[in-house]
This record gives C-alpha cells, structure tokens and sequence, in this order.
C-alpha cells in the first residue's frame, strides 16, 4: 500500500515537472526534449498503474501490459536523453533513425497476430544502448575545458547523470528479466513501478534541489547576473599538476607566499577602477605587485585555471558582465562597452564573451530583460 502510494505521487510529479518545463519554455530557451518524454512516460506509467492498483479504476491502461514490444523504444529515449545532456548536440534527422527497429518489432506485433519476438533481441539491443550511455557518462567525466556556464552545472549534470544512469539500469536488468523469465515471473509490472519509484522520487528531489536542469541555460544566465566577478572559478588552493623538475626549485622558494600573491592579484582583477584602465598581464601585474616574472610564471601555471593571456582576457570579461549587469547596455552599445573593457575590437570582445560565459552577449542581455 505504501509503495503504491509512493509510486502515485512520484507519477503525479513527473506529470507536474513536464508541465512546468513545457509552460516555462521560450523559443530562445533550449531544453532537453528526451527528458520531457521520459518524465511523461515514468510518471504516466506510475500513476495510472497505482490507480488501478489502489482500486480506482478496472481497466488497464498501461501499454507494456498490452504490447510488450513497446520497451524497444524506451531505450532510445533513454541514450539519446544522455547525448544531448552531455554533447549538447541535437540532430533530429539522425536521432529518428533510432526508432525505425523498434517501429518494425512494433509493427510485426500489431499486424502478424501470431508473431512472437525473440527476447534475445532485446537482450543484445538493450545492453548495446546501455554499454553507449556508459561510454557518454565516461565523456562526461573526462570533460575539461568548460566555460563559466558549464563549469557552474557540472557538478549538478554529473550528479544527474549517475542518478539517471542508475535508474536505466534497473530499468534494462528489470525488463530483460520479465522478458526473458517464464510466462509468471515473481516480478511483476507493479512491483517494479512500486520499488522503481523509490529511485525516480530521490530523482524528482535532485530535480526540485537543482532549478537548473528545468530550466537549463536560462536559469544559469540568471543566477551568473545575481552575482559578481569574484564568483568566477580562476584559482585553485592547491596545485593543478605534478610540479615539473625544471620548476621544482622556484616553486620550493614561493611556495610559502603563494597564498599571499594569490590573494594580491585577486584583489586586482576585481579592482574595477584598475581593471577599467589596464590590462591585467604578466608586465602589468609583475609591475603593480612588485613580483620577479618568473615568480607570476610560475603562480599562473601550477595555480590558476587559465594562461595568464586567458586570465586577462577573462577579467575583461568579467568587467564587461558587471557593467551589463548594471545597466550599461541600456545606453551604450556592444562596441563601446568592449572598448571600455580595453578589447581591441567588438569581435574579440563577443569571442571571448562567448568562450567564457557561453552564450553571446545578445543571448545574455535577452535573458535578463526576462523573468523565468
């Protein structure tokens, strides 16, 4: 009883969420369709599965118990729910194409009334998606260069990612084993929903605690422009890499002022009336803090994330954000306000507006001239 009312509300917030990212989506805001169609399909499943259970109804609705060879297409959904989560990458006309051998099994099964599939089918199809969702989960994982966006959300998306990952799992363990059982297995659809729902429910939570996966792109952009520079992930407390022997002996002779050097050249780059008139490179930044180059050579290659060509590039970018998120845009142009961050052009202004924030200053201003 209890299951199933767990599996009832975790069907009703399933439709909620589809709901809400369907209403909450603009022409401009790029969304995860797959996950809309796998929250649909998980959460009409499981409520229409606890009302008849729970005696509301008598008649049964759901598909799987109708046509079995409807899981051929759950899979797809599942695998190409993960490439466009982690390749950003949408191509319809080549992702259809995934459909047309679970469209031929389906279609076998509804016209040829004696036609019976062969469950190993389905052995080797499921696992053959599963194997590519584990090899794009490894992408994710091996990602290094990310932009201000990504790297804010790569925490949540990997997050995510396991927790999906998981819930495929049993989904493919689960279905290979009512298929390939007896005519009774002692697992039926209903204990699979009930017990299945425990996992999608600390799912619907992650969901609920990470606005970001609803709405994606926009809800980051938003967050960015709540914030300042100094929220930027430039330093790290710790070396990035193996000390080279080259610079083992400088890098012994700092190492006990790297903090405060660290901490000085922070103070610079978020210095607005400093950065609004020099540039913050190697001459620049050795001449104000009164460091031998090599010392800021070597601070820059074993502790901070960027060269110090991108660190400079970045700052400039991180000024230009604040001055948007100020209102500057609203008077002057996209030229003018590069120039006043001491870019020498408006194209490598937008270049590196869009290597490290993401999107393009125009995409950005859109979004904060709207509420989500």
């Amino acid at each position: 009883m209890f299951l199933n009312l767990v599996s009832l509300l975790v069907g009703f917030l399933c439709l909620f969420l589809v709901a809400l990212m369907l209403c909450s989506s603009k022409p401009t805001q790029k969304s995860n369709g797959y996950l809309i169609i796998i929250l649909f399909v998980a959460g009409l499943q499981r409520f229409v599965n606890s009302i008849e259970v729970l005696g509301f109804i008598n008649t049964t609705f759901s598909p799987l118990k109708i046509k079995m060879t409807l899981a051929f297409f759950i899979i797809p959904f599942y695998y190409l729910f993960f490439k466009r989560l982690i390749r950003k990458k949408n191509n319809l006309k080549k992702e259809v194409l995934h459909f047309i051998l679970p469209s031929l099994f389906v279609a076998f099964d509804f016209i040829v009334t004696d036609y019976t599939i062969s469950y190993y089918w389905y052995l080797i199809f499921s696992s053959t998606y599963f194997i590519s969702i584990l090899a794009l989960l490894y992408e994710l994982f091996k990602l290094k260069k990310l932009n201000m966006l990504e790297k804010r959300n790569y925490k949540t998306i990997r997050g995510w990612a396991i927790l999906m990952v998981t819930i495929t799992f049993f989904l493919v363990v689960y279905s290979n084993y009512f298929l390939l059982s007896d005519k009774n297995p002692k697992i039926n659809l209903n204990t699979f929903y009930s017990f299945s729902s425990l996992l999608w429910l600390v799912a619907l939570i992650y969901i609920f605690r990470n606005p970001a996966i609803i709405f994606g792109e926009h809800y980051l952009i938003k967050s960015i422009q709540k914030e300042n520079q100094q929220d930027i992930l430039i330093w790290s407390d710790k070396p990035l890499k193996e000390i080279e022997s080259k610079d083992e002996l400088l890098f012994q002779s700092i190492i006990e002022t790297v903090e405060t050097i660290v901490l000085n050249i922070q103070k610079l780059q978020n210095n607005t009336s400093f950065i609004s008139i020099t540039s913050l490179n190697s001459k620049t930044i050795a001449k104000e803090l009164k460091l031998p180059k090599s010392h800021l050579d070597i601070i820059f290659k074993y502790y901070c994330y960027y060269s110090i060509n991108e660190f400079s590039n970045l700052v400039k970018v991180s000024y230009a954000l604040q001055l948007i998120n100020e209102g500057y845009l609203n008077n002057y142009t996209v030229e003018s306000l590069g120039e006043k961050c001491l870019f020498n052009s408006r194209f490598t202004f937008s270049k590196n507006f869009k290597k490290f924030i993401g999107v393009s200053v125009s995409s950005y201003t859109k979004e904060g001239q709207n509420e989500i």
